[in-house]
């Protein structure tokens, strides 16, 4: 199973990308979120993949965020989930607010993605609510997600920080990611740039 692609994207579609890795182009299947996230035609790229079947054939979806994928196989475990609406909902929210949706019950949360009604969002978080193997949530247990998680806009405000400062939207992607999973609450703005900056540091030393 291909669990992480790295190599250079050379192509964007309207739901998916190619990615060159060494001469062998993959197609990979991404959230609208990721879309809007991508580096520019050329530039280097990681994906975190999940193999899926769509009409019976084997297709990848990618993530920027190992988060996102780990969230996308919970979400397809949910009956009437499938790759379509798992890509559905981490186009309309983010890993940490899926956790919180999930943990605090907030199915109308959910139900804002394309293609998941009040109905399915309930079912979503009945099934989920209770288990006791979520993905961790930048560094917090789901089992408790709360507001010391860094919020959205903390996580957004970080990368386009990253971003002003030079570096491209994955790598800062990938950086505060993983700042933010090391990070104990309370969590703020500076600290999160400023760990972020240490994983580049540490990274290309």
């Amino acid at each position: 199973m291909i669990a992480k692609l790295t190599g250079i994207l050379d192509r964007i579609y309207e739901d998916a990308v190619l990615i060159d890795v060494m001469g062998v182009a993959y197609r990979v299947l991404v959230s609208k979120r990721t879309l809007h996230q991508l580096p520019g035609l050329n530039d280097p790229l990681v994906l975190w993949t999940e193999t899926v079947l769509r009409n019976e054939q084997p297709h990848l979806c990618g993530f920027l965020i190992e988060q996102e994928v780990d969230w996308f196989r919970i979400l397809t475990s949910v009956q009437g989930v499938g790759a379509k609406v798992a890509l559905s909902i981490l186009s309309s929210l983010t890993a940490a607010e899926i956790g919180d949706a999930i943990i605090n019950q907030k199915s109308s949360a959910l139900s804002k993605a394309d293609g998941v009604g009040p109905k399915l969002a309930s079912r979503i978080v009945l099934e989920l609510k209770g288990k006791k193997d979520l993905p961790v949530v930048f560094g917090v247990s789901a089992q408790n997600v709360n507001a010391n998680i860094p919020a959205s806009t903390e996580i957004d405000d970080a990368i386009s920080a990253l971003m002003n400062l030079g570096y491209s939207k994955n790598d800062a992607e990938t950086a505060v990611s993983k700042a933010a999973q090391k990070m104990a609450p309370p969590i703020t703005l500076e600290t999160l740039v400023r760990l972020s900056l240490q994983e580049f540091q540490a990274r290309y030393g």
